[in-house]
């Protein structure tokens, strides 16, 4: 499958520092496919299934408010925007951040404060905050779940999944789903965004396979563009919905049913 991760990136100049307020160009907070970072990532799972999806909910909204956008100089604005709004979708002011200063306000809306930081001593930090279950070093074939923190194992870049495996148990680090969804072969940035159920729609692991779920009419379906086509070139879109035990289910819904 697709994973899809989220971060404050780089602003918009591609420097690091002295940028406008704001995302000037949607990619300085964003979503990207996951990739190998050159340092390794070191994962760190969430203990509670509730947690990892409020992580994930935060940073996906956080990538969605072009009024937050990349800083290191002024990373902690968005911390204090943050607490200002109650919620990152809510920030309406221009605010920075960077890599770590976002993850950590994406910790406070998912109901902690693990206090300030950055990639060298995130590590640490997390651990201190007995959230997390023991740290993963992430190999090719390290599975990755829905609110799954990654930090690379020297001082250099942190990031959350938006959109991985869905949790299914929350008692070792190994989280077993019970059907593998398919990956994405098509991409159309033009497509991403929230569409809302016309219907009641199954969310599938992929064209013509198994239902994970029925997402009731006028559902929101989060798309990142990624999308397949079945037999009569017509588009399922590959995203993630929101149950309403706040369970993320990534999968695969017909677009014929889905209003963007």
């Amino acid at each position: 499958m697709n994973i899809i991760i989220g971060s404050a990136r780089i602003d918009e100049r591609g420097k690091l520092t002295g940028g406008q307020l704001g995302d000037q160009t949607g990619g300085e907070v964003s979503t990207q496919a996951y990739y190998r970072h050159s340092k390794g990532w070191y994962c760190y799972r969430p203990k509670e299934i509730s947690v990892a999806n409020a992580l994930a909910t935060a940073m996906l909204q956080a990538c969605e408010n072009d009024n937050i956008g990349y800083c290191q100089g002024h990373r902690s604005d968005v911390v204090t925007k943050l607490r200002q709004s109650g919620s990152l979708a809510n920030i309406t002011a221009k605010s920075e951040a960077d890599c770590s200063a976002l993850v950590r306000a994406c910790c406070i809306q998912a109901g902690f404060d693990p206090g300030n930081f950055n990639t060298a001593n995130e590590c640490a930090t997390l651990n201190r905050t007995k959230q997390f279950m023991d740290r993963i070093p992430v190999t090719a074939g390290t599975m990755l779940y829905n609110g799954d923190i990654l930090v690379t194992k020297t001082k250099g870049h942190t990031v959350i999944v938006v959109s991985g495996n869905p949790r299914k148990a929350a008692s070792s680090n190994t989280v077993t789903s019970n059907v593998r969804v398919d990956a994405a072969q098509h991409k159309d940035s033009s497509l991403a965004g929230t569409y809302t159920t016309t219907s009641d729609l199954h969310i599938r692991a992929g064209i013509g396979k198994a239902s994970l779920a029925i997402m009731p009419s006028g559902s929101k379906f989060q798309n990142f563009g990624y999308y397949n086509l079945d037999k009569s070139k017509k588009k399922w879109l590959y995203g993630v919905y929101t149950d309403k035990a706040g369970n993320k289910i990534t999968g695969y819904a017909s677009a014929a049913y889905l209003r963007k």
